[in-house]
């Protein structure tokens, strides 16, 4: 059951680690990132991949199973890096999904951790776009945006 605590999911954690990656189906480049005042790293190169960190904790640190408290990611794209709860997300994708095991016997559970961005459908036709996302609990009780990140598409 998901405890009162987890109202306010941590997206510290999706923001530390986010990483936008580009794997065999992007277009191989390389590139940097610029360090923000926290000492991370934003991401900010050409990409086709969004991998994330599941949160682990509530913004007061309480530690929260993401197997059974987070549902699905809402995955937001805008021109600009300024999401606001207006925004209609361009997409969702499961938190946690279902596998068969090699001799189709058994089903286990694993998170999702990443999203090929080219999957999005009516995303604007810039080249240039800002990805946020937010976790979203079982309540439909939604996390903060995450930091923008840039996806840079040729």
């Amino acid at each position: 059951m998901l405890r009162s605590s987890t109202l306010i999911l941590f997206v510290g954690m999706l923001t530390a680690v986010l990483a936008v990656a580009t794997l065999s189906v992007g277009c191989g480049g390389g590139g940097g990132g610029e360090t923000s005042g926290t000492g991370t790293t934003t991401p900010s190169i050409t990409a086709s991949v969004l991998s994330w960190a599941p949160p682990e904790t509530t913004a007061d640190n309480t530690a929260i199973d993401p197997y059974q408290e987070l549902d699905y990611y809402e995955i937001y794209v805008r021109e600009d890096g300024n999401f606001t709860d207006n925004d209609p997300p361009a997409g969702q994708v499961s938190a946690v999904e279902d596998y068969r095991s090699a001799d189709g016997q058994t089903v286990s559970q694993a998170l999702v951790k990443e999203f090929r961005l080219d999957l999005l459908p009516n995303v604007p036709a810039a080249s240039r776009l800002y990805v946020s996302m937010r976790a979203v609990g079982p309540d439909r009780q939604k996390s903060d945006f995450m930091e923008p990140v840039v996806w840079e598409r040729s």
